[in-house]
């Protein structure tokens, strides 16, 4: 090893903390190669970096040096301090001595897997390929979909440790700068934290509001449903090491469009969206109603069902709050476990655990059957939203909702949902009102919703401010300048 090349181990080491893991390979008494071992392609390594380095003991600049190296990301650095980033990342650095900085020739082999099967986000119609952690994949797999010179990438730093890599990508609008954009630089640009950051991490540091019940922009592993995104004016932010990405602005009614509906007649595609608009007034409001009807409006209950429910009931010692609330936890319970035992043990466990558990609450005469048949019900209806977080969402709100019908009634109901109500229309997204199309009101926008008929590019942008405009500026554009100036 030459003298030249312990000198840069040296400084180099000191750069990286004393950290194992690095290489350093002489050529010649000038001239180094520098990367981390198992982060780099061994055959272009050797083949396409050191073969054609070897023997060339005298090189003038480095420029000349870069036109002897047969790879295409190769590029010149001034100060060793803002390679290292790069040479953790990857790339191995070529050293000449005497000569200020060098090359970082990207030669990046980082373990990742290959595209597979989207498991979140299953469907029976369309594309089965998902995302997978590495971005530069990603990226290549959507403009494979969108092949188009408007379809922009711009990379953006979050102030982190360590620092975390992401990208911005949309659409550009010749006629008109997309407004989403610049709220999301300023955001990144303004937001400092500690700690790896991930993309359901990093849709925390987006959101307009962090305090709000209902999630404001979506996470997908599906490139078609991104690519569609794209083409409807969102911006899609991808973060470097993770297989999903955050799609926004979001209203309330995206978060329960699957991507199967676009790929069904309009018929079929407003059947489902129906089919789900009903799954969520059942899931939220279903055993609430219950619980009310049995503790303060018995009225309500239609007199040839009060037999059996009484019959039911009858040896059931918890009111009807206790009651709903121990079921509703033990479904929790059920779901959480599954998701935690591997696959099909959690299959199985799911299955087993609530036909045993359910048999065995009734004959012990902690419940009815009637409760068990209600929890069900609001079970299957959060489950058949396509996203996740919101499903989450309605589990999370059914809570409150059965303690407050449990305490107040209908009047309880009433005031939870007028609170729920008004917090929908409060909420943004990127500025964007939250439930838009329903408020600020488009009709024309609210039926080309329900009949799932394709959106063109910028439409989603063009329809909000165009919409509820009186003698000027809307009162969209209004909201998203103010939450902009924020």
């Amino acid at each position: 090893m030459s003298a030249f090349s312990k000198q840069m181990e040296s400084k180099i080491k000191s750069m990286l903390h004393g950290s194992e893991g690095l290489i350093i390979k002489s050529l010649g008494e000038h001239l180094v190669v520098a990367y981390m071992n198992g982060m780099v392609d061994n055959a272009q390594l050797n083949l396409n970096l050191l073969t054609p380095l070897t023997g060339n003991a005298h090189f003038d600049s480095i420029d000349k040096l870069s036109e002897m190296i047969p790879i295409g990301d190769c590029k010149s650095f001034n100060q060793l301090s803002d390679a290292i980033k790069k040479l953790l990342s990857g790339y191995a650095l070529v050293l000449l001595e005497g000569k200020k900085g060098g090359l970082l020739v990207n030669i990046a082999n980082i373990p990742s897997r290959a595209p597979s099967n989207a498991d979140t986000e299953s469907t029976i119609y369309g594309l089965l390929i998902a995302f997978t952690e590495s971005m530069e994949k990603n990226i290549a797999l959507l403009r494979s979909y969108i092949t188009s010179d408007k379809l922009i990438q711009e990379e953006v730093q979050l102030a982190a440790e360590p620092q975390t890599s992401a990208s911005l990508l949309y659409l550009d609008n010749e006629n008109e700068k997309n407004p989403f954009v610049e709220l999301i630089r300023k955001r990144i640009n303004k937001r400092k934290c500690k700690g790896l950051i991930g993309s359901p991490l990093f849709l925390k540091i987006l959101t307009d509001n962090k305090y709000a019940l209902f999630p404001e922009m979506s996470l997908s592993e599906r490139p078609d449903r991104t690519a569609q995104a794209l083409l409807e004016g969102k911006v899609v932010v991808m973060v470097e090491g993770n297989s999903q990405v955050i799609i926004g602005p979001n209203s309330f009614v995206d978060f329960f469009e699957s991507v199967e509906d676009r790929y069904s007649s309009w018929g079929l595609g407003m059947f489902s969206r129906s089919l789900r608009a009903l799954a969520l007034i059942i899931s939220i409001f279903l055993t609430p109603l219950y619980v009310a009807a049995l503790t303060f409006h018995y009225e309500m209950i239609p007199v040839p069902l009060l037999e059996p429910l009484i019959m039911s009931r009858s040896r059931v010692p918890f009111p009807p709050l206790m009651e709903a609330l121990v079921m509703e936890v033990s479904i929790e319970l059920l779901r959480e476990a599954g998701a935690r035992l591997p696959t099909k043990v959690g299959q199985t466990m799911g299955i087993v655990g609530g036909i045993v558990i359910g048999q065995a609450a009734v004959q012990a005469g902690f419940t009815s059957n009637i409760l068990i048949m209600l929890v069900a019900l609001a079970a299957l209806g959060s489950f058949t939203t396509p996203n996740y977080m919101m499903s989450s969402s309605i589990r999370f709100i059914r809570f409150p909702m059965l303690i407050v019908a449990g305490f107040l009634g209908l009047i309880g109901i009433t005031f939870f949902s007028a609170f729920l109500f008004i917090h929908l229309l409060r909420m943004t997204s990127y500025g964007k009102p939250y439930m838009y199309p329903f408020y600020p009101p488009n009709s024309k926008r609210l039926i080309n919703t329900m009949l799932i008929t394709e959106s063109s590019p910028f439409q989603y942008e063009t329809d909000l401010t165009k919409s509820n405009t009186k003698g000027g500026k809307s009162r969209v554009t209004k909201w998203f300048k103010s939450n902009n100036e924020e």
